[in-house]
């Protein structure tokens, strides 16, 4: 049995965790996943995998739920678009596949991929052959029959060590004026282009 002076240390470190700032609803708000917008992510929530309650309830001792705040912190705004700096070159990309339905968003949007000077072996790829720093791929979307795009996904290769484990590749949601609205390496589409062939890459909408 514990001596009365232990037990009362004890509360008093547990009161303590409970007001913790670290641990509180904002703190582990800020760590939740934002989707993209435009249909890139599901609509529905996600829900936890199976046997994750079974998982988290292996632990020796219950989890203390911290307190909510008060009141709910305002949320932060939205990082300011800007503009692409590869922008101004978009004129000059060249066609690197035709037009066809693209796997991005909804499904029911037509595509075309058009690279630079730098990304001249896509797509013809091979699993020794990967694209330099400075190469860029953008993938157009159309609605269908329209000669106007919507919008535009690229993905641009960057030095070694940008992101190792993601092939150094930034990934990118522009505007038709080619205004960035997402940049970096997106947790999204690093996810799924993890499972293309070779070099991230996949073969362009067919």
């Amino acid at each position: 049995m514990r001596s009365r002076t232990r037990l009362s240390a004890w509360c008093a470190l547990a009161a303590a965790a409970l007001a913790s700032p670290v641990l509180s609803t904002e703190a582990r708000s800020g760590l939740g996943w934002a989707p993209l917008p435009l249909g890139c992510a599901p609509s529905r929530a996600r829900t936890p995998p199976e046997g994750a309650a079974e998982w988290i309830g292996r632990g020796s001792s219950p989890v203390v739920e911290p307190r909510a705040p008060a009141v709910a912190p305002a949320a932060p705004a939205p990082a300011e678009p800007s503009a692409w700096e590869l922008a101004g070159q978009l004129s000059t990309f060249e066609p690197a596949t035709g037009r066809a339905r693209s796997q991005h968003f909804t499904g029911d949007m037509e595509a075309e991929v058009r690279i630079n000077a730098a990304a001249a072996p896509y797509p013809a790829l091979g699993p020794d052959r990967v694209l330099p720093p400075g190469a860029a791929v953008v993938e157009l979307h159309y609605a269908a029959g329209s000669s106007e795009p919507e919008t535009l996904l690229a993905m641009v290769k960057r030095s070694a060590g940008y992101d190792p484990d993601g092939g150094d590749w930034e990934y990118l949601v522009l505007t038709p004026q080619g205004t960035s609205t997402h940049r970096g390496a997106l947790p999204l589409c690093k996810r799924c282009h993890a499972d293309a062939p070779h070099d991230r890459l996949f073969g362009g909408p067919r």
